[in-house]
């Protein structure tokens, strides 16, 4: 239902990207929740067998406790996005405690790799209008997805999660995965098996962040 009516919703919200308008076989892998010290790591090495680069939106929290992770993010060639600092609902949250979050988190990943993000997810994919103001005032672009894994939810077999990201599959696609989390064991599974499927189809996996991405589509960022 969500796919169906992405439409819809980048009309309403047209500064929020959902998917990115590209001619070729380009999908956009993303990793929510992290960095992990233990998973996320093998996350990177899955993603190194498939000469993929992705995204990882990571929390503010989680960073202390996983030294050098976002290090090895940055030098493997994936793009690093604010997933805000402790994971709360901002869209119920005041927009001072806001702006704590997200900018708490951007002093973290600064300080943890050496670079500033510009691109924000917000905790469970929700946000209010008043979102865009704030995120252009700090020069941030709101990410979400097109296709949601579901391997965020506790048992959801690596069957399924393969076969949730293979139905939605199409050029452009900015995909919901996870490097952290408690069904975090059947993501991992599922991985390989989701990148070798859509490999064989013909394509390719860009960051975000523009490394792997044209110049045309790049223009799609701004």
């Amino acid at each position: 239902m969500y796919t169906v009516l992405i439409p819809l919703i980048e009309k309403l919200f047209p500064w929020v990207k959902f998917r990115i308008p590209v001619k070729e076989r380009v999908i956009f892998l993303t990793f929510d929740d992290g960095p992990d010290p233990e998973t996320t790591p093998q996350v990177l090495n899955i993603l190194k067998k498939f000469n993929a680069t992705s995204t990882f939106f990571v929390k503010g929290q989680s960073i202390p406790s996983a030294p050098g992770v976002l290090v090895q993010i940055k030098k493997e060639g994936h793009a690093i996005g604010n997933h805000a600092f402790s994971h709360v609902p901002l869209w119920t949250r005041k927009t001072d405690a806001v702006l704590e979050e997200i900018g708490k988190t951007n002093q973290f990943i600064e300080k943890s790799c050496g670079m500033r993000p510009t691109l924000f997810r917000p905790p469970y994919g929700k946000f209010r209008p008043g979102f865009k103001k704030l995120l252009e005032s700090l020069q941030m672009q709101m990410i979400l997805w097109s296709i949601n894994s579901r391997d965020y939810v506790e048992n959801e077999p690596p069957q399924s999660i393969v076969r949730n990201v293979l139905l939605g599959a199409k050029p452009g696609a900015i995909v919901l995965l996870h490097d952290s989390g408690k069904n975090v064991r059947n993501s991992l599974q599922a991985l390989p098996t989701i990148l070798a499927n859509l490999k064989n189809q013909g394509y390719r996996f860009a960051s975000l962040g523009g490394n792997r991405v044209s110049s045309n589509d790049r223009e799609n960022f701004k």
